[in-house]
């Protein structure tokens, strides 16, 4: 990633530059492909302010700090973009769902087990709570190649209906309830 620092009204100073070198730095682990780095640090009056732009394949992220030191006011602006980063992540994370079924502890399975063999079933069931989340079908088809299990309940999103999808002959098969 290219870094370039620009000094407006004010002199270059390279204990500053490296200052802002390394906050930048370190915030291209959190971002995927970035190309260049713009950093415009510029005095007016009494008060500095450094503002920071960083582009990348299609994405342009941009932060600034205001402040009477012209260092705080590049940690304001590091602080920011990190924040910005973060929130574009998290909000990643936050579509795509859990990945991995949720495993239930083994002795609440045990527990789920003897309770209904006491109410007179069949030893051969056993109950698994499995959460179902809502779906398209090509999520569900990502969600099942991803778990590595056998079959895959889930609420599809178009219909709002329960669903399910199980591997069959190296393919799969979908379920889906439908009126009579």
């Amino acid at each position: 990633m290219q870094i370039a620092v620009t000094f407006r009204h004010m002199e270059a100073d390279e204990r500053v530059k490296e200052y802002v070198r390394e906050k930048v730095q370190r915030m291209k682990k959190f971002i995927e492909n970035p190309r260049e780095a713009h950093v415009v640090l510029a005095v007016e009056k009494f008060r500095y302010s450094a503002e920071l732009t960083i582009s990348r394949d299609g994405l342009t992220l941009n932060s600034e700090g205001r402040d009477r030191d012209l260092y705080a006011a590049i940690d304001q602006m590091a602080d920011k973009m990190d924040r910005q980063i973060r929130e574009r992540r998290d909000k990643g994370k936050r579509k795509r769902g859990n990945p991995l079924p949720v495993q239930t502890d083994i002795s609440e399975k045990e527990g789920a087990e003897t309770k209904e063999e006491g109410a007179g079933m069949s030893s051969l069931i056993r109950r698994r709570n499995i959460p179902a989340k809502p779906m398209s079908l090509e999520e569900a088809i990502a969600q099942l190649k991803l778990s590595g299990e056998d079959a895959l309940f889930f609420i599809n999103s178009h219909s709002g209906e329960m669903n399910a999808l199980h591997r069959k002959n190296g393919g799969y098969e979908w379920m889906e309830p439908s009126p009579e």
